[in-house]
Order: C-alpha cells, then structure tokens, then sequence
C-alpha cells in the first residue's frame, strides 16, 4: 500500500484554459494521482487501441490551482479538471507532464522539468475547442 504522502504529486506547469471568452496560458500548480510504473503500459493502450489524451489526463489529474499573487494576498484560483481539459492541448501536455514527472522508483533517472508551451503556440487557443 501506497504511504499518503506518495498517493499523489504536483507539478508547476503552463496550460491553455478558457477564461470568459479567451484562452489563456496559465501558470498552475497541477496535482497527479501517482502510478506505479508497471501500471502504464495497461494505462495507455486498451484492448489494444490506445486511449485518447483527455481520458488519460482525466484519470490522473486531481487538482488544478493557479499560482498566488506575488505579494501573497491571493491565494491561487481552483480550475476544474474539466474546465482544463476543454482544449485538446491541455489534456496532451497534462499527460506529458504526468509521464515525464510520474516519480521513478530509486535509482532511475526521472526526466529534467521543461516548460512544454512554446510562444508560437498561443496563437492555436481559438482553434483547439
């Protein structure tokens, strides 16, 4: 059985979400459930047809809160899992982010953090509904 503390993990990341009637990148604190890594090839591929990323990321992604204000006087804002995985994009970099961070058991090198957005992709937000 799993210790609490390793049942999940978070992650800082940057995700297209729809805000009022714009998508924007927004800098978030996303929380995984964590997997052992003998769970995820059944994970990814069922009945031999692999599974599409917003299902994926549905069923890891437990927690998705923006950053506090700088000056500490807000506290960051709760987004549903729903409402991030509204685009396509968010629900593929969720399940990137999930599998290069997913926690490795000792001795196995886990991947270096990246940014996964680059500047030319906010100009795809309208496109990725």
């Amino acid at each position: 059985m799993l210790k609490a503390e390793n049942e999940k993990f978070s992650r800082p990341m940057d995700l297209p979400i729809l805000i009022g009637e714009e998508c924007k990148y927004v800098p978030v604190i996303a929380a995984f459930r964590y997997m052992p890594s003998d769970n995820i090839d059944n994970w990814l591929v069922s009945n031999g047809k692999p599974r599409s990323d917003r299902d994926l990321a549905a069923e890891v992604l437990l927690e998705v809160r923006g950053l506090p204000s700088a000056d500490g006087r807000r506290q960051g804002r709760h987004y549903s899992v729903l409402q991030v995985l509204e685009f396509e994009r968010a629900a593929a970099l969720v399940v990137s982010m999930f599998l290069a961070e997913l926690p490795r058991p000792e001795g196995l090198p886990r991947a270096e953090p990246e940014r996964f957005r680059s500047h030319s992709s906010r100009g795809y937000c309208a496109s990725l509904r």
